[in-house]
C-alpha cells in the first residue's frame, strides 16, 4: 500500500476546501474501497492506495509541501 497524507492546516481546515479535495478524489480514483481506502484522524487524513502511479497523482494535487 502506498500512503498520502493530507494534514490539516490554515487554508486546508474549511470543510469547504475538504468537499473539494474528497470529491476530486472520488471522480479521479472513485469510492473508498476499491483503489484506496482512508484513515481519518484529528490532525491529518491518509488516502492508503494499491497503485504506485495513483499515489504520486494524489500527493502532487493534494499532499504535504
Amino acid at each position: 500500500m502506498y500512503k498520502v497524507r493530507v494534514d490539516w492546516k490554515l487554508g486546508q481546515d474549511t470543510a469547504e476546501w475538504w468537499d473539494k479535495t474528497c470529491i476530486w478524489v472520488i471522480e479521479e480514483f472513485g469510492l473508498p474501497g476499491g483503489c484506496y481506502k482512508t484513515e481519518l484522524t484529528e490532525n491529518y487524513m491518509i488516502f492508503d492506495f494499491d497503485n504506485k502511479e495513483d499515489a504520486a497523482v494524489m500527493m502532487l494535487r493534494w499532499g504535504k509541501d
